[in-house]
């Protein structure tokens, strides 16, 4: 969900070897989603400020679970991002 090169901006550069193998190896939150090689090869190491999966439906999916991968592993947000997220968490609904 959260790139590494992504993480590595966000944080992960000050991350013990133990962390970065947790979350490089994390089965437990959101953080692998299998997609196609060409969904894969576009997203590259974006963030949500740079990349928005194609399929609408699936924005409030992605917005949820990359604010929590981001959460968990206590990565910082940039304002772009935030206002990607933001927009694709307004398609969520309750």
């Amino acid at each position: 969900m959260v790139p590494l090169a992504e993480a590595w901006r966000s944080g992960a550069d000050t991350w013990t070897a133990d962390q970065r193998k947790a979350f490089g190896n994390d089965l437990k939150d959101p953080q692998l989603i299998v997609a196609s090689e060409s969904s894969n090869s576009s997203k590259s190491d974006s963030g949500p400020a740079n990349w928005k999966p194609t399929n609408h439906a699936f924005w409030c999916t992605y917005a949820e679970d990359y604010t929590h991968v981001k959460s968990v592993f206590k990565l910082t947000t940039t304002d772009s991002e935030k206002t990607a997220l933001t927009s694709m968490l307004d398609t969520c609904t309750n």
